[in-house]
């Protein structure tokens, strides 16, 4: 039998308020096992941009990365945020360690084919061995969005569709849960209600959802990747809220 393994993708809408931050840190913490924690942050990166004259546009709500917003979000997300991180979970008595996709060869990604969102990649290899490595030595790797091309580029990824990758790749290797950490309990029937969870989420009543426009915008994103990554081994996604995130019981539940 696989180890178990868990990989917990946490949005910017807990990163960016101190409270919600230190809760999702401690409940993190809790969390048995071999584990990995992947960031985001996109306000924290356009408030510190906006101090230096770096205006981020935006596609759909997806930054469009060039030169100088990829400096921004490696400097951000790979620095500040990577550091605040780090120092929280250390803490808490986790022995955790900041990286990007660029480092150790952990990630490796290519440009998006149409090229409208500039230096954004998709992962393209997941250095498994390397990760394992880590996992082995006691190591709770804290993985920024920035990857690398392989031929000296930084790359910035999306976080929803980076976790699901790196799941879908450890698959063989672990018993993976994949979990989305975001400010709902869960999916929502009604987002003015926030009890009304989803508690299990299958293809048939997603596609419902969406029809009824209940499930639309960037969360259609979300649970797409959630999806991937069950059908490529991933024994089961979860997507919960900071207090939720040591209650197995709670959340939404994504099935085959």
């Amino acid at each position: 039998m696989n180890d178990k393994f868990t990989i917990v993708k946490v949005s910017g809408k807990i990163v960016e308020k101190a409270d919600e931050l230190r809760t999702f840190v401690k409940a993190f913490a809790g969390i048995k096992g071999k584990k990995m924690l992947i960031f985001s942050g996109n306000m924290m990166a356009q408030e510190i941009g906006n101090k230096l004259g770096i205006r981020t546009k935006l596609i759909d709500d997806r930054p469009v990365v060039d030169s100088g917003t990829l400096k921004l979000l490696t400097m951000v997300y790979g620095g500040l945020v990577s550091r605040l991180f780090v120092s929280l979970l250390q803490g808490n008595k986790v022995n955790a360690l900041g990286l990007t996709g660029a480092d150790m060869n952990l990630i490796t990604s290519a440009k998006l084919p149409d090229g409208k969102l500039g230096d954004t990649g998709q992962v393209r290899h997941v250095n498994t061995a390397a990760i394992a490595q880590l996992l082995d030595a006691g190591i709770v790797p804290v993985l920024a969005p920035i990857t690398h091309d392989g031929r000296g580029n930084l790359l910035f990824n999306e976080t929803d569709a980076m976790a699901a990758e790196i799941a879908r790749a450890l698959a063989l290797r672990y018993d993976i849960t994949l979990i989305y950490c975001f400010e709902k309990k869960g999916v929502l029937l009604n987002p003015d209600d926030p009890d009304s969870v989803v508690a299990e989420l299958r293809r048939t009543r997603y596609k419902a959802l969406r029809e009824m426009d209940i499930i639309k915008d960037w969360f259609v994103n979300k649970i797409d990747n959630a999806f991937t990554a069950i059908d490529h081994g991933v024994k089961e996604v979860v997507i919960t809220c900071p207090s939720q995130l040591g209650n197995h019981d709670r959340g939404t539940h994504i099935k085959r």
